[in-house]
């Protein structure tokens, strides 16, 4: 999406576009390295907490980064890093076979429950994943504005969180049934692909779904012209 010229405003209530560049550094630092180290490391034999940690690397140094120069906490890093952190831990205190398994739904659950318990605070926590994930410092300023002005798009936000939180919720649900019902060997890499299927669904729909009702709130906020 081209960005925005100094010669032509945004409309008063119009998302502020994110540089695809900075959401595509943002998402391969924060989700895409850590993974593909932990991939990589694990292909040579080393242990799961030193993949993990080596992993955790990426998204640490991203969130200190963004808070020396921008003095902002970038959300998405933090998701990461609390559910690498949380894994590790699950990897050194978890003994059982079955437990060990679930590992990847506990981490799930956890992070749709944290999408459930935003509902709670000032923001939830999808208005904090779009308003900092490859936005600039005027794109933030106007997802604000936004914020403050705008009902129906605090509904969107929230309605765009609740749905987050349900539909992790149902993939660690999933996931915690198949595990008695599958040999390991063709249950770990159907676990995988069941978590990257939802994920790609659930962000297929929230990219629609934003849109839409984005689209209706700028036409409903465009003065209409005499004898329309």
């Amino acid at each position: 999406m081209a960005a925005l010229s100094e010669t032509e405003p945004r409309e008063p209530h119009e998302q502020p576009p994110p540089s695809r560049l900075a959401l595509i550094r943002d998402i391969g630092i924060n989700a895409g390295a850590p993974y593909a180290t932990y991939l990589t490391l694990r292909a040579y034999d080393v242990g799961v907490v030193p993949a993990l940690a080596a992993g955790a690397i990426f998204p640490v140094t991203a969130i200190i980064v963004g808070f020396v120069r921008k003095r902002r906490v970038d959300a998405l890093g933090v998701i990461i890093l609390v559910a690498t952190a949380a894994s590790i831990l699950g990897s050194m205190l978890l003994t059982s076979p079955y437990l060990l398994l679930a590992k990847g739904s506990l981490l799930t659950g956890g992070v749709g429950t944290l999408f459930l318990l935003s509902l709670m605070a000032r923001r939830p926590l999808i208005f904090h994943l779009a308003s900092t994930t490859g936005q600039d410092a005027a794109g933030r300023a106007e997802y604000e504005q936004m914020w403050q002005d705008e009902p129906r798009y605090r509904w969107v936000m929230r309605r765009l969180t609740l749905v987050w939180g349900i539909g992790l919720y149902c993939e660690a649900a999933l996931r915690l049934v198949l595990i008695p019902l599958l040999p390991i060997a063709v249950f770990l890499p159907i676990s995988e692909a069941t978590w990257i299927a939802f994920f790609l669904a659930l962000g297929a729909w929230s990219w629609r779904f934003g849109a839409r009702h984005l689209a209706e709130l700028e036409e409903t906020d465009t003065p209409q012209k005499p004898g329309t």
